[in-house]
């Protein structure tokens, strides 16, 4: 096939420390893929026993960031959203995989509640802010497409031309098949962006840990599906017709019985309500009794607590009303939870997690970029999840919304 084959000599060329070959300036009508490997740890492809052919080929001919650094809090929607708003959670809303809107109340006047498997929250405008790459792309003409990812379903304005309800079920073939199949479609319908999510490797990552052959199997799993992306891609146009974006939302770490802090040892968990998760958040019963709460929950080791308008500054987390009034933070791998549960869930914790501080290199993920608007055979230092959708909006020619994005990394990956 010719974009493997191209990608193979381009590989040989960056090993041999000969200077790629210049080329001509992209076609306007390149389509843009945007994959999203959930929980791909950015060291993953270093490991001894992945089997993945397909990756490495595209990092070693396109652009590889060492760290492609998430949000905070290190979880699937918010940065996923992030990815493709070029905002902060703070900013568009979306500050947890599970979160409460205290401004948003039910018929009873009760706090409406969102979570991932809800799917009228999915799809209610309201949850989720700022302005996703597919909407940028659309209002100026530029058909989308998305398979699967967190905030497409939602039912606005400009939303992806072609979209689909999340199904778990859907086997990755037929996710990458469905996406090609749009690209045969008539001009008019046909999209020149698309985005695809595969969440192996992050359940793998939740019930072995990082480390564990389970995780190299299900990289390799999706490695065979992007071969069958690629393989697709050349026969409607090859290399000079589609660039490869492809990102995760986090890392993993590997938790265990050991390293677990027991809130009860500080707190009377019936007086107050609690999110419980990576971070944990504290809602209390009175706003009296916050700086209390705060000062018995950081005397715990290994947790640090905070008001959320004293959370660290560089983490974004403070500005917005879903956000819990104490936020806690646990130190890496070590997992805050009830005694209650422990005594319940002899198997828990135990393999992985994440949504820990974003400043821990065991939450940093994959960021790899191959087409004609990227550098060839680079490696670069570290990108964060904001910068994705300046890249996006630059590779697809089309004006960007306001946001976080550096300009500086556009011009550090594309050519």
């Amino acid at each position: 096939m010719r974009l493997l084959l191209a990608l193979a000599l381009l590989t040989l060329s960056a090993c041999s420390g000969a200077r790629p070959v210049e080329q001509a300036d992209a076609a306007p009508e390149t389509t843009v893929v945007l994959v999203s490997i959930d929980g791909f740890r950015y060291d993953y492809l270093n490991r001894a026993d992945v089997q993945a052919p397909t990756l490495r080929m595209l990092a070693s001919a396109g652009v590889r960031a060492e760290r492609l650094i998430p949000v905070f809090p290190t979880k699937t929607f918010p940065n996923h959203y992030s990815l493709v708003t070029g905002l902060y959670p703070e900013q568009h809303g979306v500050v947890g995989n599970s979160m409460r809107d205290p401004a948003m109340l039910d018929e009873e006047g009760r706090p409406m509640e969102f979570s991932m498997s809800n799917s009228d929250a999915n799809a209610d405008a309201r949850w989720w802010g700022g302005e996703p790459i597919w909407t940028t792309a659309e209002r100026q003409g530029v058909r989308a497409g998305t398979v699967f990812w967190p905030g497409s379903e939602v039912d606005r304005p400009n939303r992806p031309t072609h979209w689909m309800p999340y199904d778990d079920d859907l086997s990755y073939s037929a996710r990458i098949d469905t996406a090609l199949a749009w690209l045969d479609r008539p001009q008019a319908e046909r999209p020149r962006l698309i985005a695809l999510y595969f969440s192996a490797v992050d359940s793998e990552g939740h019930d072995h840990g990082p480390g564990a052959p389970e995780v190299a199997e299900a990289i390799s799993e999706v490695d065979d599906a992007l071969a069958r992306l690629v393989a697709g891609l050349d026969t409607r146009g090859g290399a000079g017709l589609a660039d490869l974006i492809i990102v995760s939302d986090h890392g993993m770490v590997a938790v265990d019985r050991s390293r677990v802090v027991v809130l009860n040892d500080a707190l009377d968990l019936e007086t107050v309500d609690v999110d419980w998760g990576d971070p944990v958040g504290i809602w209390p019963n009175s706003a009296d009794d916050t700086d209390a709460i705060v000062a018995q929950i950081d005397a715990l080791d290994h947790v640090r607590a905070y008001r959320k308008e004293n959370t660290p500054a560089r983490l974004r987390y403070r500005d917005n009303g879903r956000i819990p009034p104490i936020v806690l933070i646990a130190d890496d791998g070590w997992t805050v939870t009830s005694q209650s549960y422990l005594d319940g869930r002899d198997d828990r914790p135990s393999g992985g997690s994440h949504g820990f501080d974003n400043a821990y290199a065991s939450m940093s993920g994959l960021f790899i970029a191959h087409g004609p608007h990227f550098g060839r055979g680079m490696t670069i230092d570290s990108l964060s999840a904001v910068d994705v959708y300046g890249i996006l909006a630059r590779a697809l020619g089309v004006d960007p919304a306001p946001s976080e994005a550096d300009a500086s990394a556009v011009r550090r990956v594309m050519r």
